[in-house]
């Protein structure tokens, strides 16, 4: 099977969470795979986690799995190295590493459950258990002597463990004969359960679906739980609360804090000096860098010089106590040299325009390589200021990395409910190519009543002349009549006398007329190529976005943007967040 039939399998695995599944008969069911959200640059990266196994090696695995290896395989090798941090060289993995393989990037929203880091899917649905899980068992003749709890133990792990109650489950589905666990009988035949069968995507879904997301997301497995531990700490966001400056500095600069416990420097013939981390915090960064920060310099002069015999690359950087976060980071930018760039940076996106601000700018930490994405790091007051995810992650992909620092100095607000996954409705795509399509699909998107080819009369030269036009209901004002080129010379005079308002289109009005016409002919307000800011803070330090097009104003009901170049799903999001409708101008261009 070739990679384009096995991601046409999983695509069909997918559309069957979009069915309603009918209830199964007694012995049927559906078996479960999980697979995890990693976040990388901007993107959901769909990910399969794998525990390497004997005679493994990369390009083995690569060729078995992922749309992304298929499409760009330099891509492919970028992501998996940043989501597997743990493996230093690609070409020597062992078994019993996990590994997190990319198979494809997800827009936002794409698959149910894609927020909670986990998405659990159909894998294959069997009629009779028992069946298939023959497969992963083996014959064997009763002993003296022979107990199931014995048996189970020596290949599920020691009574009363999760793995024996899961081994007891299996020994009870592929022996349905034997009904009490405590009557086996020398020379019977059963079938013992094999250990192997854990190593099947599946597996954890025999007990629970819910079992299979708890195991993947990691809480209970060692192997990821010392992965964690190895990747440089990164902020809290499920806190809203003001962190230590020391701690948001390390998360910027993609470094190790170390502000408890001792670190111990080795003296010949004498005892370890002892470094108090609590009095002396230490911060090491990927290129080998470490600052000190001690509390007191003058009384710690003697743990500093010993740091220095240590470590050649040794900053110390002196902070009051109670400094602010503004004064700890302009002191370590300082001291480390960093070059702090322009308080903007801008791009421009199929038309929109992108302007992020910052308190400071600097370039991304790398330990190896220059990058060129850029850290835009702001101070916010309250929680409900930060910038809303779907821009930083919009904004990521441009290689720009929005850093909001809370200080807390306008108190706990609360800020506005996350929901990053949320897929828009109601977008609204009009094809301004035709004008009697446009005018048409413009006014029901806007909510005007509008009925074409409607008939009317009008006295004109003392006679009743009848006429088919298109008329516009307005609430408390007279209908609009609009023309495209029916109506000549004095006849429009007379349509106006007898009391419509009349809006006329020519063949030669470009789009951007006819939306202009329309909007005054309806008294709308309106504004040109309008500016939004993603936050709710000052403009100083914000991120805006200036839209081609038309935003568009009436009383009573939401503003409406129409927009003349498709829009990233980010940008829609922020605007439905502001209370804004979305109606694009040609057909979407929108990213995979």
């Amino acid at each position: 099977m070739n990679q384009r039939d096995l991601w046409k399998m999983f695509n069909l695995v997918i559309i069957l969470l979009a069915i309603l599944i009918v209830p199964l008969k007694a012995n049927s069911a559906f078996l479960y795979k999980s697979y995890t959200i990693r976040y990388d640059r901007g993107w959901d990266i769909l990910c399969d986690p794998y525990v390497v196994q004997k005679n493994d090696w990369v390009l083995k695995l690569f060729r078995q799995k992922g749309e992304i290896a298929h499409k760009d395989f330099p891509e492919f090798l970028r992501i998996f190295k940043r989501i597997n941090p743990h493996i230093r060289d690609i070409d020597r993995i062992q078994p019993g590493q996990y590994i997190m393989i990319p198979l494809r990037k997800l827009r936002q929203g794409a698959m149910p459950g894609q927020s909670t880091g986990i998405v659990t899917v159909p894998f294959v649905t069997i009629s009779n258990i028992p069946e298939p899980l023959k497969r992963y068992s083996g014959a064997y003749e009763v002993q003296k002597g022979d107990c199931v709890s014995i048996l189970i133990a020596r290949k599920f792990g020691a009574y009363d463990s999760r793995s024996y109650h899961e081994g007891i489950k299996l020994f009870r589905l592929i022996n349905p004969d034997i009904t009490d666990l405590d009557q086996i009988f020398e020379g019977q035949m059963i079938n013992i359960p094999d250990p192997s069968i854990r190593n099947q995507p599946w597996y954890a879904s025999l007990f629970d679906p819910s079992v299979a997301r708890k195991y993947d997301s990691g809480t209970d497995s060692p192997a990821l739980s010392a992965i964690a531990a190895a990747e440089p700490p990164g902020p809290d966001n499920s806190a809203d609360r003001p962190k230590s400056p020391l701690l948001e500095a390390a998360s910027i600069l993609k470094a190790k804090l170390y502000n408890k416990g001792v670190y111990y420097f080795p003296r010949q013939g004498q005892e370890d000096f002892e470094l108090d981390l609590a009095r002396m915090p230490l911060l090491e960064l990927k290129d080998g860098t470490r600052v000190v920060f001690p509390q007191d310099i003058a009384g710690q002069g003697p743990a500093v010089e010993m740091a220095r015999s240590f470590w050649n690359n040794l900053k110390v950087v002196s902070i009051e106590p109670g400094a602010s976060v503004e004064q700890t980071f302009n002191s370590i930018f300082e001291s480390l040299g960093i070059n702090l760039l322009n308080r903007r940076l801008s791009f421009s996106d199929r038309g929109v325009d992108v302007e992020a601000r910052g308190k400071w700018i600097i370039e991304e930490p790398s330990a190896t390589e220059k990058t060129d994405r850029k850290v835009c790091i702001s101070l916010i007051d309250n929680p409900g200021q930060r910038t809303p995810e779907s821009i930083t992650r919009y904004l990521e992909q441009h290689d720009i990395v929005i850093k909001d620092v809370l200080t807390g100095k306008g108190g706990t607000n609360p800020q506005p409910a996350k929901n990053p996954y949320r897929k828009v409705k109601n977008v609204v795509t009009i094809d301004p190519s035709n004008h009697r399509d446009l005018v048409n699909a413009l006014l029901k998107a806007m909510d005007y009543q509008y009925a074409p080819n409607v008939s009317i009369t009008f006295p004109y030269a003392q006679i009743q002349v009848k006429a088919v036009t298109n008329l516009v209901t307005i609430r408390n004002q007279s209908p609009l009549l609009i023309d495209f080129g029916n109506f000549y010379g004095d006849a429009v005079a007379a349509i106006e006398k007898a009391g419509f308002d009349i809006l006329q289109i020519k063949s030669e009005n470009s789009y951007a007329t006819i939306i202009r016409k329309l909007l005054d002919a309806l008294g709308l307000s309106y504004s040109n190529n309008p500016t939004f800011w993603a936050a709710d803070r000052p403009v100083a330090y914000n991120t805006a976005l200036t839209v081609p097009g038309f935003l568009v104003a009436a009383a009573g009901k939401p503003k409406v943007m129409l927009a003349d170049v498709p829009l990233h799903d980010g940008v829609i999001q922020l605007l439905a967040h502001q209370g804004v409708k979305v109606i694009m101008l040609g057909i979407p261009e929108r990213y995979l």
